[in-house]
């Protein structure tokens, strides 16, 4: 068994080892068994890739959950393909008077709602979860102590007021997040975001982060104590199920696998009013377009590639629990397909120019520090460089228009190809739930 402490050391030994990306050195080292903590309140605290997988992993060990094939606490990948798996979503904002523009991709499932994707996935497990909405801190601060006398929670929180992460101001009020809390003593609250290991904020940081945002202000989850829930083949058939129609079944294609089409239409050579070259112009706007390419496929809760190296942990240990060679050769499929959207990541931010490299070892070391927990200074000192190399980008784009529209080109390629290979790949999904 690995301990907590160890992790940074051990992922960061695999990188050396095997020269993965941070992400994925890291997706593999936490999915090994990991030692109980002797503090009862995270005894069941556990690393992870995806915080809302991760959170009620931690939960449903809590209150007994375990796998049916093999009795033990459920593994994140397979409880990621049990909630439903991968999905899709890719948006663009664009403020033209403002000079601003903003990109987004996502890819797990029902990504745009944690409340639903956690009660769908507790449907599936025959389970009722309570969760709980208090408008004022006062009554909310009382039912976050009641709730946790019983054991860990689910809170909504804006991960801007989350102290370890030190993110700037100008993040507030938009980075929707849920983190597990264990305990609160004293002055001090004890969380899991992902993390290596349990980490220690100010109780008023807590505070602060679950009321800052009005949708979902001071909301918390709780699992009850269960033990009996249904066969391995159900649940799987149920998540694969709910993960290819949630892939093309939704109330607009930005949630959907077209969406990746019409992405990579617009990145170059479109007329379209959305298009990369007119929304994405050289400058601090194509300078956000590309870091954000690579660090929400990368670093944003996915695991690396988008979610899907995490789906193909799902379908191994699915397919070689049921004896299934669909899912075997299912998760091959996926394995590549991440492999790929690594790759699209890394060539939106390429080593060839200095700058856009630096952009992305800054991302790779916030992450690094995210999952450690901090320290805090060092993450606010990483987004301030990040801040300016934006900055030095308005004022000088390292690349000519003519290599940003090349740049622009190779990523129409590489995301016209994952388009296609996804709808393959998604085809043979439903097969496997026929």
């Amino acid at each position: 068994m690995t301990t907590h402490k160890h992790l940074k050391q051990l992922v960061r030994a695999r990188m050396t080892k095997t020269g993965e990306s941070y992400a994925t050195a890291r997706r593999h080292i936490v999915r090994q068994p990991i030692q109980v903590s002797a503090d009862p309140a995270t005894q069941w605290h556990y690393p992870g890739n995806v915080s809302a997988t991760t959170s009620l992993r931690i939960l449903l060990a809590h209150a007994g959950v375990r796998a049916p094939h093999n009795h033990a606490p459920f593994s994140e990948a397979l409880l990621f393909g049990v909630a439903g798996g991968i999905g899709m979503g890719v948006f663009s904002f664009f403020y033209e008077k403002e000079g601003f523009a903003s990109f987004y991709i996502a890819g797990r499932h029902l990504w745009q709602d944690d409340r639903h994707y956690f009660l769908q996935a507790c449907a599936r497990l025959g389970i009722t979860p309570k969760v709980w909405d208090t408008s004022g801190t006062k009554a909310a601060d009382r039912r976050l102590a009641n709730v946790l006398e019983d054991g860990p929670c689910i809170a909504w929180v804006d991960a801007a007021h989350l102290p370890h992460r030190g993110m700037p101001e100008t993040w507030s009020g938009g980075a929707y997040h849920v983190i597990t809390v264990y305990a609160i003593r004293g002055d001090d609250a004890l969380i899991g975001d992902r993390s290596d290991q349990p980490i220690t904020i100010p109780r008023d940081a807590l505070r602060t982060a679950r009321g800052r945002i009005t949708k979902f202000r001071n909301r918390l989850l709780t699992v009850p104590e269960t033990h009996a829930i249904p066969e391995l083949k159900s649940l799987v058939q149920a998540g694969l199920r709910a993960c290819h129609d949630g892939l093309v079944d939704q109330r607009s294609t930005s949630f959907t696998l077209e969406s990746l089409r019409i992405w990579g239409e617009r990145l170059h050579g479109s007329k379209d009013k959305e298009s990369w070259e007119r929304v994405f112009a050289p400058g601090k706007r194509l300078w956000r377009g590309l870091v954000s390419i690579y660090d929400f496929i990368e670093h944003y809760g996915t695991g690396g590639g988008l979610c899907r190296p995490l789906f193909a942990d799902f379908l191994t240990e699915a397919g070689d629990a049921l004896g299934d060679d669909r899912l075997r050769t299912l998760a091959a499929t996926y394995t590549e397909l991440g492999r790929e959207w690594t790759a699209l990541a890394h060539a939106a931010l390429p080593d060839a120019v200095p700058e856009l490299r630096r952009a992305r070892e800054l991302h790779d070391r916030k992450a690094e520090l995210v999952a450690a927990g901090g320290p805090a200074d060092e993450a606010r000192e990483i987004w301030t460089e990040i801040a300016q190399l934006e900055q030095d980008a308005d004022r000088a784009f390292p690349l000519d228009a003519a290599a940003a529209a090349a740049l622009r080109a190779e990523l129409q390629q590489r995301v016209r190809a994952l388009y296609e290979r996804e709808k393959v790949a998604h085809a043979a999904l439903g097969d496997a739930v026929r």
